[in-house]
């Protein structure tokens, strides 16, 4: 039964707006990226005799066709924010092992079908996804709640020390309708 099709409650002060579907019947999200090229792949941690073990990326998912160049981790104090990012050439996978973060994107290429859109999407351990992030999307990251986040990103090419692919803007640029602070 759909949202218009159910029954609206009677003798309420105000019935208000019936809620969307948010999980499918296997609580898997749906909220599928906004942004084209942009994939996201929700991961179930398996609990084993002495802990979790949770895969982070597999080829066989096909997120994308590129190589892992490189394998990093970044750690964010509660609260702090990365400001806005893209790369011109690199494709960003980004995974939260530890503590929470929003993830914000958005679409900065003038000729892709979603250009203008803004998506976000927030993980972690309680519910761990990996997002790709191709070329062009600009992206920022905000560690949420009370604890130290950690972030890996295994990009398809190495960092370039002596010339990085990073572009930057700051996190309340007037250049994308989102601010990140």
């Amino acid at each position: 039964m759909s949202s218009d099709e159910r029954p609206r409650p009677h003798g309420w002060m105000a019935t208000g707006t019936p809620d969307q579907p948010t999980v499918t019947p296997g609580w898997l999200a749906i909220d599928p990226p906004a942004i084209e090229g942009v994939r996201v792949k929700e991961i179930s941690s398996v609990a084993t005799s002495n802990g979790y073990l949770t895969e982070i990326f597999r080829e066989e998912w096909a997120l994308d066709q590129s190589p892992v160049g490189q394998v990093f981790q970044r750690t964010m104090y509660p609260g702090a924010v990365t400001g806005w990012h893209a790369h011109a050439a690199t494709l960003d996978r980004l995974f939260c092992c530890a503590g929470s973060v929003r993830i914000s994107l958005f679409d900065g290429r003038k000729a892709s079908p979603s250009f203008g859109a803004l998506w976000h999407k927030i993980v972690g351990p309680l519910r761990p996804a990996i997002v790709t992030i191709p070329p062009g999307v600009w992206h920022g990251v905000v560690a949420l709640g009370p604890e130290t986040a950690l972030l890996l990103n295994l990009v398809d090419k190495a960092y370039a020390y002596d010339a990085p692919d990073h572009w930057r803007l700051p996190p309340d640029t007037e250049h994308i309708p989102y601010k990140l602070v």
